[in-house]
C-alpha cells in the first residue's frame, strides 16, 4: 500500500510540472493582447521558483500550485475582459490545458487523502500486534487543499 501512495505522488508531482511547463506559453500568448505586461510578473516568479525547486514530495510543491492557481484565476478574470483574446485558439488550448491539468491534480489529490486515511488506518491496526512492535512504519499526514 505505500507503494501505490509513493506512486500517486510521484503522478500528482509528474502533473504538477507538465502544468508548469505550459505557464510561458499561456503568459506569452495572452502577452500579445495586453499593454500592461506587469500582471504577469507574480506568474513569472512563481514559475521560475516552480521550475528551480527540488521537488521531492507532494508536500513540496502543495503552496506553490495554489500561489499559481490564484495567479491564474486572476488572469482569467482579466482575459474575460479581452475579446479578441478569447477568439484565439492558442489561448483557448492552453487555458483549457491548464483548467484539465488543475482538476486533474484535485481529484487526484482526494484519491491521495483517502488512500492516506487508509493506510493510517491499517497502520494503527499494525501498531496493535506483534508484529507493529518489532517493524515500525511512519504515517502519512494527510493533504490540505
Amino acid at each position: 500500500m505505500k507503494k501505490e501512495l509513493e506512486q500517486r505522488e510521484q503522478k500528482i508531482i509528474s502533473l504538477y510540472k507538465e502544468k508548469i511547463d505550459t505557464i510561458p506559453a499561456f503568459i506569452e500568448t495572452m502577452g500579445k493582447y495586453t499593454s500592461y505586461k506587469d500582471i504577469f510578473l507574480e506568474l513569472i516568479q512563481l514559475h521560475k521558483i516552480a521550475i528551480i525547486s527540488n521537488v521531492s514530495s507532494i508536500y513540496d510543491i502543495l503552496e506553490s500550485n495554489s500561489r499559481i492557481h490564484r495567479e491564474f484565476l486572476f488572469l482569467m478574470k482579466v482575459s474575460m475582459q479581452m475579446q479578441d483574446l478569447n477568439k484565439n485558439g492558442n489561448f483557448l488550448y492552453i487555458r483549457d490545458f491548464i483548467i484539465f491539468y488543475e482538476n486533474t491534480i484535485s481529484k487526484e489529490l482526494l484519491f491521495l487523502n483517502s488512500d492516506i486515511e487508509r493506510y493510517n488506518r491499517l497502520l494503527q491496526k499494525k501498531d496493535l500486534t506483534i508484529v507493529g512492535l518489532f517493524f515500525p512504519f511512519k504515517k502519512y499526514m494527510r493533504i490540505t487543499m
